[in-house]
């Protein structure tokens, strides 16, 4: 197992990697990705690099926007918007231009590029996008990607909810989980993040004391730390998994550590296993030693005509003919 120097979420989260033009972080209900990604958005702005907020559901944390090297791409619905119903297509799907998006995401990299050595785009959430089209939205990440891929230490930093993205449908009908596979073929790491006991569910025994976990859901748990799965793809070709926990620390950066185990549990001693349930039948279910050689040197009849041979003798009826008997068939 990997020691916390050499997890490569640590070094990827500090741009120290960076062969990850594209890193997606999913979540679930039970555990929201939100406060890692703030977490390595200060990563970046700590390294000098300038940020293109994309926000389409919230702004990112104060302390974030604040900073002069930060570029907001506002895509949030004003209450002017909800209010007379122009925020949202009749199917109720957002109303996002993504012509329109490209070009200013495209507009502030540049801007931001001009006085950085680099950006991160930030996408809050895939999932507005992804309601409006699944196509033009990969598009888009392979755009931005293709982008950032220019600038060795620039990523595209985008969010989306695993929950949610199985039950999209390509419009030809098939339910295969097409976001996730497609987006784990186009990113060039995965980060699917988890609330921390989730072990004991995954190794009961190993990771936990075996016993069943009640359902978790997010205001149970402290979304400032979580367990994590990265799927690395190295421009080798090689695809690198890790399993590591995190934590954000009171300087609001990730914190990372290797996952340790608990000591397996151990099996019921003759003391704590109970009575034996076979001590009051009126009969002995146990072999004595005789009786399990007996038992052994009996022939079963079956076994041995499975060895023997099957012989055939014709009668003077039978009609041996190698003919094709359906020769007259006119097929």
């Amino acid at each position: 197992m990997a020691t916390a120097a050499g997890l490569s979420i640590k070094r990827i989260a500090a741009h120290q990697q960076h062969s990850v033009p594209l890193l997606v972080l999913s979540e679930t209900a039970q555990q929201t990705a939100l406060p890692l990604m703030e977490a390595m958005v200060r990563e970046g702005l700590g390294h000098g690099l300038g940020i293109v907020a994309v926000c389409l559901e919230q702004l990112l944390s104060r302390d974030i926007m604040c900073q002069p090297k930060v570029a907001l791409v506002d895509c949030r619905p004003t209450m002017a918007q909800i209010g007379d119903g122009s925020a949202f297509l009749p199917n109720g799907t957002r109303r996002i231009d993504l012509a329109r998006l490209d070009s200013d995401v495209c507009s502030q990299i540049e801007r931001i590029s001009a006085v950085s050595g680099g950006f991160v785009v930030v996408i809050d959430d895939l999932e507005p996008l992804l309601n409006i089209s699944q196509v033009d939205t990969l598009a888009l990440l392979r755009k931005f990607r293709s982008v950032a891929k220019q600038s060795q230490s620039s990523r595209i930093l985008a969010r989306y909810s695993r929950d949610t993205a199985n039950q999209h449908a390509d419009k030809g009908g098939s339910h295969l989980p097409l976001v996730p596979n497609v987006l784990q073929s186009i990113a060039d790491a995965v980060v699917d993040v988890y609330r921390m006991d989730v072990l004991g569910s995954w190794m009961p025994g190993w990771y936990s004391n075996g016993e069943v976990q009640p359902f978790v859901s997010l205001g149970d748990n402290d979304e400032r730390q979580g367990l994590l799965r990265l799927e690395h793809r190295r421009q080798s070709g090689k695809v690198g998994y890790e399993l590591a926990a995190f934590e954000i620390n009171e300087q609001q950066r990730p914190v990372f550590s290797a996952v340790k185990a608990v000591a397996a549990v151990e099996p019921l001693s003759a003391a704590t296993a109970g009575p034996d349930p076979r001590q009051h039948l009126p009969f002995n279910l146990d072999l004595t030693d005789k009786q399990r050689q007996d038992r052994a040197d009996v022939e079963l009849p079956y076994l041995e005509a499975q060895a023997g041979e099957i012989h055939y003798q014709m009668a003077e009826e039978d009609d041996w003919d190698e003919d094709d008997p359906d020769d007259d068939l006119e097929i």
